[in-house]
């Protein structure tokens, strides 16, 4: 049965998925990847022309599935819980356990590789601000915030830095944390719903 274009895609960024779990980034090869996916490399070269490119689209892959804009039937809800569910990231349990290391092997390859890190801070961190500093100019046009002399792209930027900053410990001191993972879950919970609070506080929500 002849197989499309876009399942052939679809079945080699399963596989990059897949060794991203098992393998170190640097380990994971062309070659190594076309026989995951189960076809010759030369095929994989027909679907990716290289592998910073094959690991950019996997990236972006990612962070769509983490990072979600809105659903209709959120859009009126107070804009304190619109901000929680803009944060609140969609759980993939398979990538979540290795995606400090991922991170970390992303920052080692960008001097070499920078396509890889430039893809996947625009469709992760990047995307979650697009979100967030649409919605905040939504709300600042509403008068549901006062900006101040910020932009809402700015205001977005500290807004995801304040849920997020503890990214930069784990990548600095790993294996500091020991939490399962519901009490991990909790706390990132509670982090980021202080944050929001904090951050609406300055902002003067009306």
């Amino acid at each position: 049965m002849q197989i499309d274009h876009e399942t052939r895609e679809a079945m080699v960024l399963d596989a990059v998925g897949e060794l991203l779990m098992q393998c170190r980034l640097e380990d994971i090869s062309m070659s190594g990847i076309a026989r995951k996916a189960g076809m010759s490399k030369r095929t994989l070269y027909t679907i990716f022309a290289s592998r910073e490119e094959l690991l950019g689209a996997t990236f972006a892959r990612i962070g769509q599935r983490i990072f979600r804009p809105l659903a209709p039937e959120e859009r009126d809800l107070p804009l304190v819980e619109r901000l929680d569910k803009l944060l609140t990231l969609n759980e993939m349990p398979q990538f979540e356990q290795g995606a400090v290391e991922v991170l970390r092997a992303v920052i080692a390859e960008a001097p070499i590789h920078p396509g890889i890190a430039r893809q996947w801070d625009a469709e992760g961190r990047g995307a979650l601000i697009s979100y967030i500093s649409a919605e905040l100019a939504c709300a600042a046009e509403s008068g549901e915030v006062t900006l101040h002399e910020m932009t809402a792209t700015e205001a977005a930027e500290l807004l995801v830095d304040m849920v997020m900053g503890e990214v930069l410990h784990d990548l600095l001191i790993p294996n500091e944390r020991h939490l399962d993972a519901c009490h991990a879950r909790e706390d990132k919970q509670m982090r980021r719903r202080r944050a929001v609070r904090v951050f609406l506080e300055g902002v003067r929500v009306r």
